[in-house]
């Protein structure tokens, strides 16, 4: 199997937990303090993955100076897909909300699927730590989703499912993407790293957190340091 594709495998696997959280929430109908802690651990997973295998990574690969505008611009370009998508949900209509959350989870999945390509093509493998991150993070986010669309009309359950396979569909594209990227760029990996880090600095402040603090009450603090603990672990032993 070509890199290429084996990046593009990657990218639809972290994927994936999108589409198996939709039909979670669209069969089991599980509760929303559940929502919210899975939620919390896959903030505290993804912040681990941010500091240490995205930052503390790309640090000492490029210039501070660079690296630091690249976490920026990270965090603006999300910043400003995120106010484009508020507006157009604010607009009131079930389409536009759908489109909304579907455009959404394409932006958060884009600069994942980027580094995991990109880290394939670098020679380094899959980083455990941060395909964990990615994939616990994803659930939640299928899950309150899928349960927010199954309430609307015009939302049946095959179109919700269909809407996040295009995502995964998107994510594999990224991923194969940074992978034939990252093996004729061998400076772009540090700071897609960073730009990444911006972007999901802004993502997880923004939208895990507060989801995780509404669904899952007091306890998504608890939950949030266990995902950071088990993801930091799972980044030591494989280090």
């Amino acid at each position: 199997m070509s890199q290429v594709m084996s990046g593009a495998l990657t990218g639809a696997v972290a994927a994936l937990p999108l589409v198996l959280g939709a039909w979670i929430a669209l069969g089991l109908k599980p509760s929303t303090r559940l929502v919210g802690l899975v939620s919390g651990f896959g903030a505290g997973a993804l912040i681990s993955a941010v500091a240490f295998e995205l930052v503390l990574d790309a640090s000492g690969k490029n210039t501070p100076v660079i690296l630091a505008a690249a976490l920026a611009v990270g965090a603006v370009a999300y910043f400003a897909g995120s106010e484009y998508l508020d507006r157009r949900s604010r607009a009131g209509s079930t389409g536009n909300r759908g489109l909304a959350l579907l455009m959404g989870a394409t932006l958060d999945g884009i600069p994942e699927s980027l580094i995991l390509g990109i880290s394939i093509a670098a020679g380094a493998g899959v980083s455990l730590p941060f395909l964990v991150a990615v994939v616990v993070s994803n659930l939640p986010e299928g899950m309150a989703s899928a349960a927010v669309l199954g309430k609307e009309a015009g939302y049946p359950a095959r179109r919700i499912l269909g809407m996040w396979a295009v995502v995964v569909a998107i994510s594999a594209v990224a991923a194969g993407l940074g992978t034939f990227v990252g093996t004729r760029v061998a400076t772009i990996g540090p700071v897609a790293q960073a730009f990444a880090a911006g972007a999901l600095l802004v993502m997880i402040t923004d939208d895990l957190i507060p989801e995780a603090r509404e669904y899952g009450g007091l306890g998504a603090g608890l939950a949030a340091v266990l995902g950071f603990a088990v993801a930091f672990g799972l980044d030591r032993a494989g280090g």
